[in-house]
């Protein structure tokens, strides 16, 4: 394998031949929609790949012809996958930056069956994420992630390794493996992605390499840097051949993405005599700006002794990312909307036939307005908006150190051990600071467009100075969360392997296996509180307050921000211009000061290092150990022969697998302390006065696990084009580590209670809990199981690079990870009470199916310019079968608009029916160019939304990217490179009943971006 452009492939061609059929040719003329007469070179195979399967005497010819740049890169990948032992696919890029997309993610999304979100997270889909997260593999997020075949992870609640913050300058190459032999890794029931960084015997020269650029994005209107560089080089000595590798990574990416959101539909009965409306609960207009900064390392060092019986490798990969975002928010967000979003002074709703709210402007007469008749006259004055000002961010380092040692003493025997570390760490300080006023928002939905939003003064009055005007705006609330993740994983794996001289085995391999990963989570609940609400009895602490006003002193800690190309304009109206006043991006952004800045306010928000008991930001029940030790064994014996003509070849084997985890957390009992003489929680009874006390247990929970898990996978060549696979395995993913959190956080639900007395006589006199719930997480979880089934066809083009392949699979589930509740009894204070624990659990049985068809060529045999034309195309549907939704989500923090409803009628989260990948390339005279556009059906993107509590779709859409290079030279190239060229519109919906309905929920628009490129190879 060569790093640099140029490169040379050698076709071996096994006897015996075969002539293309009738058939075979017309479906490529169908296919190419030409007819021309062909004129073809020999085919392109790997002289190392094919010296696996057959002797010097089944080579008939050999032809080397040269190939460089996109075809290069995708002849490596084709071969890869055609003498792969199981089912993969894969992507090559031997040059520095030949990755085809700005980020990994993006570029393996390229590949059939694979689809990724475009969310900062699937169960937050209020916040838009520029480079997409998460990897969805054939309708199923259980995928294992891995660096160079060995297993790593970010220390976050999942448990692979988050892609978005690789930088995908240090890759050679990405391999996705869609089932399994017996020697891979357990966990991958959806795949395995293997992440493959360069070593510095790929070549048999010394490389200097660089790779620089700057990326223009259009919505934020800022251009950022990228650069990269590479040392390899090879020395020979006395004592063998040396090799070494150096691979540094810079880059920089700022992006904007604005957001339009309707709430959910609550019914308001007092709009239309004797009917039922539904009008949306809320509106949220978002920006939000993100700071993308990654740096990333790769190191190799390689020998090999003059005998080269002995070749040791040692790698260093570092991976050092952060996402720093800062977002501004109007939010219509009343405290008492239920049945008290009215018109407008003078004016109607529109409702459709079905009774949902179409266009209106609406306002509220609820809500308590405080003593300060001048501010807040009485009736109908304007529904309370939230101007939200929120920091985020989160910084993730990954450390892995590996070390191979390959001995083979003669031709039959072959060793291996591997010693693997990793060390990862995943913080995250979010806080949020929220000033209100009080406005008349008017809605125009425009189906599945973006809905007209229209703001205006509380009295309808079009005053062009009130949003600028802090006279109107008052502090609000505040709301912080963090979290602090370590873990670490030390890995040690020994094989052998030996060779047969003859028979239908050809070698027989044994290993095993054993890892030990420990990792604390220390995870924050969403913490919020009142700054200065009305009804806490405080009064409004105003903007321009002065004086003895309360709030008085923090006159400049808000700004005016304008929203007045919001969504690229023709979104949001307002009367004189789209500006609105928020807090301080800088009170944000200095969340360990905060507390003290508004310790004027008498809060009723306390920080979170301040809560009672805090052990730093965290309560001791909200910090939770696990240690997980995985002992495996594997054997697997490889095959190959002849059947009438046909050669075969495969291997067979099992793999033996024990996990033990063990996990200290915390039982949370409910706090019903009371605070005032008047609370509720005074006139408990007894029983439950006492078993509300707060207290705190601690607990540790052991579990352990053991599975077989046979595999089969067989190929057999049809002719010197075609081949059939088909494969089979047994496999397992283990629960993310977030749902293995050993917590049960108990809470009195449905407080009742009693009075006695009317008017100023009213007092309480009897309160009770109707039933005690509580969340937890499922140290006892199992992991999950399938077997896998493969099966293809395919087709190789001999005279080009360039494959037509199709592929059916299907998975066979059981103990699926779904949301389950159970009621247990816990014992507290000398009371007992039984509890309704929700959280997960192991459901039944289900299955995924589908089919993949896959199809990519060089039109080589076109005349001129025309030959370096080439198409990549490929189609994935996807189908599930009585698998239950997981409704799960590691790290979802809490609600805020209720518990929400259940139904049961939903897909698979991640699930779309249909992927479309379509790459238009060209390649001659050292021009190089590609346009890829990416298409995925409708899909769920959770079950249970933070802020609906209803399921959330993300839509059918698709995105266009594309790239034009120039070679100069050998050395040097130039070129262009633009993601989101299509400018899409990405949008989701919400279910509102059991039916299916759905309505919009929120449409996103972000940055085209356009890099500047250079690239160069010494």
């Amino acid at each position: 394998m060569k790093t640099h452009n140029k490169s040379t492939i050698t076709n071996t061609v096994r006897k015996p031949s075969f002539k293309r059929s009738l058939v075979s040719s017309a479906l490529l003329s169908t296919l190419l929609a030409f007819q021309p007469q062909l004129a073809f070179a020999q085919s392109n195979l790997p002289s190392e790949d094919v010296k696996k399967n057959q002797t010097d005497d089944d080579v008939e010819d050999v032809e080397v012809i040269e190939v460089r740049g996109i075809k290069e890169n995708l002849a490596d990948a084709q071969l890869l996958k055609r003498y792969g032992d199981t089912f993969l696919d894969a992507i090559s890029a031997k040059d520095i930056g030949a990755l085809p997309d700005r980020s990994v993610l993006e570029a393996i999304v390229r590949l059939p069956g694979v689809s990724i979100e475009r969310f900062a997270g699937a169960n937050d889909p209020d916040h838009f994420g520029v480079e997409g997260s998460g990897v969805v593999v054939r309708g199923l997020t259980h995928t294992r992630s891995e660096f160079n075949g060995r297993d790593t992870f970010t220390a976050d609640s999942g448990r692979g390794l988050s892609f978005q913050d690789v930088p995908p300058e240090l890759m050679g190459g990405v391999e996705l493996y869609k089932n399994q032999s017996a020697e891979m890794i357990e966990g991958g029931i959806a795949g395995t992605v293997n992440l493959i960084t360069r070593k510095p015997f790929d070549s048999d020269k010394r490389i200097l390499a660089f790779s620089a650029d700057a990326t223009y994005s259009d919505f934020i209107e800022k251009t950022t840097p990228t650069f990269s560089a590479l040392y390899s080089d090879v020395f020979e000595s006395d004592y063998g051949r040396w090799g070494l590798l150096l691979n540094f990574s810079d880059s920089t990416l700022k992006a904007q993405s604005d957001g339009t959101q309707v709430g959910r539909f609550e019914t308001q009965n007092q709009l239309v005599d004797g009917e039922s409306v539904m009008v949306p609960r809320t509106t949220r207009l978002t920006r939000k700006q993100d700071l993308r900064e990654r740096q990333g390392l790769a190191a190799a060092l390689q020998w090999e002794n003059v005998d080269d019986t002995i070749l040791a490798t040692a790698q260093f990969i570092r991976s050092d990312s952060s996402l720093s975002w800062t977002e501004r928010a109007i939010e219509l967000a009343d405290d008492a909307v239920i049945n008290d979003l009215v018109p407008a002074e003078g004016t109607t709703f529109d409702i459709d036939e079905q009774g949902l709210f179409e266009s209106g402007l609406i306002t509220s007469n609820a809500g308590w307005r405080g003593n300060d008749a001048e501010r807040q006259p009485g009736g109908i004055f304007g529904a309370q908006h939230a101007m939200i000002t929120r920091a985020r961010e989160q910084h993730s380092v990954v450390d892995d150190i590996g070390l191979n040692v390959r001995y083979r003493p003669n031709d039959e025997w072959a060793f291996s051990a591997d010693l693997q570390y990793v060390e990862s760490t995943s913080d995250i300080v979010d806080f949020s600071v929220m000033g209100a006023t009080r406005t008349v928002v008017g809605i125009t939905n425009n189906g599945d467009s973006t809905p007209d939003i229209f703001l205006t003064d509380p009295a309808n009055a079009n005053d062009e100075m009130h949003f600028t005007n802090p006279y109107n705006y008052f502090w609000r609330s505040a709301m912080d969360h963090v979290s602090a993740n370590e873990g670490d994983e030390a890995a040690v794996a020994l094989d052998a392997k030996y060779t047969f001289e003859d028979g239908l085995f050809t070698s027989v391999k044994v290993g095993t296996r054993y890892a030990k990963r420990q990792q604390t989570t220390r995870q924050s609940t969403f913490n919020w509180g009142w700054l200065s609400e009305a009804w806490a009895g405080n009064g409004n602490a105003w903007f321009d307050a002065q004086g003895d006003e309360l709030g008085a002193g923090l006159g400049d800690l808000y700004e005016a921000v304008s929203f007045d190309d919001f969504a690229r304009g023709g979104v949001l109206t307002t009367p004189g211009g789209n500006t609105f006043l928020f807090p301080n991006e800088s009170v944000a952004d200095n969340y360990r000061d905060a507390e003290s800045t508004f310790a004027s306010l008498m809060p009723g928000w306390v920080a979170l290092a301040s809560r009672s008991g805090a052990i730093g930001d965290f309560l001791p029940n909200e910090i939770n150990e696990t240690t997980e030790t995985n002992n495996a064994f594997f054997i697997q014996g490889n095959f190959e022969g002849e059947v009438k003509g046909l050669f075969f070849s495969g291997n067979v084997g099992a793999r033996y697998v024990k996990i033990e985890n063990e996990t200290d957390g915390f039982i949370t009992f409910p706090d019903n302390l009371p605070v005032q003489d008047d609370d509720p929680e005074n006139f408990l009874p007894s029983d439950q006065a006492a078993f509300g006390n707060a207290a705190s247990t601690e607990q540790t929970a052991v579990s352990d696990y053991s599975k077989l898990l046979p595999s089969f996978n067989l190929k057999l060549n049809l002719n010197d084009d075609m081949l059939l696979r088909f494969g089979y395995s047994k496999a397992i993913a283990l629960p993310d580590l977030g749902n293995l959190r050993n917590y049960v956080e108990i809470q009195g639900d449905n407080l009742q209670i009693e009075y006695s007395g009317e008017g100023d006589d009213r007092e309480i006199t009897r309160a009770q809990y109707q039933r005690y719930t509580a969340k937890s997480g499922n140290p006892f979880l199992k992991p999950m199981e399938a077997n896998n089934y493969d099966f293809a066809f395919e087709w190789y083009f001999p005279e080009t690079v360039g494959s037509l392949t199709t592929s059916f699979f299907y998975k066979d589930l059981s103990n699926y990870f779904i949301n389950g509740s159970t009621d247990r009894v816990y014992e507290n204070n000398g009371v007992t009470q039984v509890v309704q624990v929700d959280g997960a659990t192991n459901g039944d049985e289900g299955s995924v199916k589908g089919v993949e068809i896959a199809y990519q060529q060089f039109f080589d045999f076109l005349p001129g310019a025309w030959s370096g034309l080439g198409l990549q195309f490929n189609y994935t549907y996807v189908k599930d079968e009585g698998s239950p939704n997981p409704g799960l989500s590691p790290d979802k923090p809490d609600s805020s608009e209720g518990e929400g409803i259940a139904f049961d009628n939903l897909p698979l989260e991640g699930l779309s029916k249909d992927n479309v990948n379509i790459v238009a390339m060209y390649e001659k005279n050292g021009f190089n160019a590609r346009l890829a556009y990416n298409w995925r059906s409708e899909y769920l993107l959770t079950t249970k939304d933070v802020i609906t509590q209803l399921p959330i779709f993300n839509e059918a859409n698709g995105q266009l990217d594309g790239s034009f290079f120039y070679r100069f030279s050998d050395n040097i190239e130039l070129g262009l490179q633009g993601t989101n060229l299509s400018n899409t519109v990405t949008r989701t919906s919400m279910q509102v009943d059991a039916e299916g309905n759905q309505v919009g929920r929120s449409w996103f628009v972000n940055d085209r971006r356009i890099s500047l490129v250079a690239k160069g190879t010494f």
